[in-house]
């Protein structure tokens, strides 16, 4: 009975770590090149769990993001949660949004409910650059022209 007991809860772990696969690979940053310098990620506080007080922030530097082009590779599908999102994430070129995306830092996923662990974020800290009042304006001039609110 006991080694019937162990597999049982062996196979449930097993079943619970097992994520349903993406049909296809998603990729962030496609094929943009990071390293000409003209790229950053607008990062702006939504609801819910933000990083250690990071609400608006940015990443413009080069080294760190061409870590996070190589490590957002998204291939897991996440668990359909009504969390909302924390975060959204604007790729920027020198004067236009060349994608964007919300994610969920306490439930770990982004738009399409795809898998986004934490750390994809977390571990770059050292490179956020908190944005000022001038910031902020500076990035909604520039990026969201036409809009009232990001």
């Amino acid at each position: 009975m006991k080694t019937t007991t162990k597999i049982i809860l062996f196979s449930f772990l097993i079943f619970l770590g097992c994520s349903e696969k993406l049909p296809s690979e998603v990729t962030f940053f496609e094929n943009y090149d990071m390293n000409s310098g003209k790229y950053k990620i607008l990062i702006y506080g939504s609801e819910g769990e933000w990083i250690e007080g990071y609400r608006d922030f940015y990443i413009d530097d080069i080294q760190t993001l061409e870590k996070i082009k190589k490590q957002w590779v998204f291939r897991k599908k996440s668990e359909v949660m009504s969390c909302g999102y924390s975060y959204i994430l604007y790729l920027v070129d020198e004067n236009t949004v060349l994608k964007n995306e919300s994610i969920n830092i306490a439930c770990e996923y982004m738009t399409g409910w795809i898998k986004f662990p934490k750390e994809y974020l977390t571990e770059h800290k050292s490179s956020f650059k908190r944005m000022t009042e001038e910031n902020k304006a500076e990035f909604q001039k520039k990026y969201f022209k036409n809009k009232t609110n990001t």
